[in-house]
């Protein structure tokens, strides 16, 4: 028997989720990106760190793709 609860998402997850959504969002709006921009698993383990550290969306995507001096 297949049991939905077991395919759910931990909170932390769909938070994740939705702040890399909103990442994406603000870095595309600010000309960093452009479709189609891939997220691997090293850029997720990356921008989990920055939603982890309490970074916002565009702080986050600020600090991801910023200039280093």
């Amino acid at each position: 028997m297949h049991d939905d609860a077991s395919d759910a998402l931990s909170q932390h997850m769909i938070d994740l989720r939705t702040w890399i959504s909103d990442w994406y969002d603000h870095a595309f709006k600010a000309g960093l990106v452009r479709p189609p921009f891939t997220v691997d698993d090293a850029i997720v383990e990356r921008l989990e760190g920055y939603f982890k550290a309490g970074l916002t969306p565009a702080e986050g995507a600020i600090a991801f793709f910023g200039f280093v001096h």
